[in-house]
């Protein structure tokens, strides 16, 4: 669960933090470009998930299943969830609330991994 692929997916998340804090200084809403690249870091979270659960249910490695999978539905909801709240608000807000969204995927990401690499009950 700790690989290129992680990185790669935090890379993205921040990429579109970043595009939302420009857009955000700039004052300009988030347009249908930007909702195109939340469908397309959408599309990388599903795979990490798919790829994590099977890894959770396959594997003999002792960890916290439960919460390792609760971590990865988190993650997999929390951007669909924001392009939901945000939909038809054209405000400075709405990329705001991506920016937020954004900046917390890779620490979930992290915590998926710290979940992944420890053992519960200690």
């Amino acid at each position: 669960m700790t690989g290129l692929y992680a990185d790669v997916v935090m890379c993205v998340s921040l990429v579109m933090a970043v595009w939302a804090l420009v857009d955000l200084i700039r004052g300009r809403s988030s347009g249908r470009p930007f909702v195109i690249g939340v469908g397309v870091f959408e599309a990388f979270m599903a795979l990490f998930v798919i790829g994590g659960v099977v890894q959770a249910f396959t594997t003999t490695h002792d960890f916290a299943k439960v919460e390792f999978c609760g971590y990865l539905l988190g993650c997999l909801v929390i951007a669909p969830l924001a392009a939901w709240w945000n939909r038809g608000d054209s405000s400075r807000a709405a990329c705001a609330i991506y920016s937020v969204i954004f900046l917390l995927m890779p620490v979930l990401i992290l915590r998926v991994q710290q979940v992944w690499s420890g053992s519960y009950g200690a």
